[in-house]
């Protein structure tokens, strides 16, 4: 068929791991070890991170949206050590669309999110703790202190007040 030209395959490139855009939630809850051993994997413009199996981790995923991304993507990942058995397949969830997969096959169903984030080698992360704050000294009576942000105002809606265009 003339006339028709096949959709350009998407550049996909392999760049450093804290590059990735969430690096820094896969820094806080896997394994260190593991996070080093990770790349970041770029479909378009976002690099996002491609972690391998290894230790508690048993498999993992790469979402992209179309099918050439995909298979652009597992073409990448397939040769490399941590990613076996890369393959294309169709997530429902979070959103429909393609993946990759790589390692062992996740459950179709989870019996809670520990399970979840016990199959990806995932832990929570530690809360934050930050720590007390001094209390700031209270201005002086009649001034006015301009660094510390005013009381937060109150704004009234009312649905009875005419709507007009233009200046008021």
């Amino acid at each position: 068929m003339s006339g028709l030209t096949s959709p350009a395959e998407p550049g996909v490139v392999v760049m450093p791991a804290a590059d990735a855009y969430d690096f820094e939630y896969f820094r806080a809850r896997l394994d260190a070890g593991l996070l080093s051993r990770s790349i970041a994997v770029r479909v378009f413009r976002m690099p996002l991170l491609a972690v391998p199996v290894g230790g508690a981790r048993r498999g993992g995923w790469f979402g992209a949206d179309g099918l050439a991304a995909a298979l652009a993507v597992r073409d990448v990942l397939a040769p490399l050590n941590g990613f076996p058995g890369a393959r294309v397949t169709w997530r429902c969830a979070p959103r429909s669309s393609y993946a990759v997969e790589w390692g062992d096959r996740p459950p179709a169903t989870w019996l809670d999110d520990n399970e979840r984030l016990a199959f990806y080698g995932l832990t929570r992360p530690a809360p934050c703790s930050e720590p007390e704050a001094e209390p700031e000294p209270e201005p002086e009576p009649g001034h006015h202190d301009r660094a510390r942000a005013s009381s937060p105002a109150v704004f009234i809606c009312s649905s009875a007040a005419p709507y007009r265009r233009g200046p008021r």
